[in-house]
């Protein structure tokens, strides 16, 4: 069963703090997911092959995974609520709720697979339940690997512990390949915060050498003209590097 994030502060900040969580987490549904997150449909995956090739059944193996994987959704919930009142509002806890998010998203899935084997149903429409289109959307990805797997070695009779043991692989080299596109963006990305810089850098450097850019820019229709035009072009500059690095990142480059 999924439960909401809780706040640890007391009285009425509790409820406003669990209030404006849950805008962020709102707002955060369609966030790039963490390495971290990533990382969680490989492990599943190849828990799921070990036991499936160990001769456990289907029901097994999912209630094996699922209970592994709520382990990991208890670690980081107490994680999150340990975190320090000047950390609570940072990157690191953000993550670590979508994280949490992604890790009981992924109970319920294997909850589900559980309940369907033991009544003897097919599992690959079982993953394919209503309830899937409100689940993050790394977890939406690998609701259909996974389901397309059960349905691999239900109507082929190919061994499903093989099967599954190709999906992760998959996934470990999807894993692999992003980060070696982040290490290889990681320059142009710190050049493009520069140069989006530069712009402001050169106005204070006129202001100390006593030139008066400001007045130059603000006390003419020339100047405000050429201001305009070079926010303009900055904007366009920076907009186009955030397009070419987002397409990199997706590997459509």
């Amino acid at each position: 069963m999924k439960t909401g994030p809780a706040s640890t502060l007391p009285g009425p900040l509790g409820g406003l703090e669990t209030r404006l969580t849950h805008l962020v987490l709102r707002a955060r549904r369609g966030s790039k997911p963490s390495l971290d997150e990533l990382e969680l449909w490989p492990d599943a995956i190849w828990r799921m092959a070990a036991l499936l090739k160990a001769g456990c059944s289907p029901a097994f193996a999912c209630a094996m995974v699922g209970r592994n994987l709520a382990s990991s959704l208890e670690e980081t919930r107490t994680r999150i609520a340990s975190m320090r009142p000047v950390a609570r509002w940072g990157a690191e806890r953000w993550q670590d709720e979508d994280l949490a998010r992604a890790l009981a998203d992924m109970v319920d899935l294997f909850e589900c697979c559980t309940e369907a084997a033991q009544k003897g149903l097919p599992l690959g429409p079982a993953c394919l339940h209503p309830g899937t289109a409100d689940y993050r959307e790394s977890v939406r990805d690998g609701v259909v690997a996974l389901a397309a797997c059960w349905q691999v070695g239900q109507t082929t009779g190919a061994s499903l512990a093989s099967v599954f043991e190709r999906l992760a692989r998959y996934y470990e080299t999807e894993i692999d390949l992003r980060q070696q596109r982040e290490t290889a963006l990681s320059g142009p990305k710190a050049t493009g915060r520069i140069l989006s810089w530069l712009p402001a850098l050169g106005l204070g450097l006129g202001i100390i050498m006593g030139t008066d850019p400001l007045g130059v820019l603000l006390g003419s229709f020339g100047g405000a003209l050429v201001g305009l035009t070079g926010l303009g072009l900055a904007y366009a500059g920076s907009r186009w590097t955030s397009r070419l690095i987002g397409r990199a990142e997706g590997g459509e480059l």
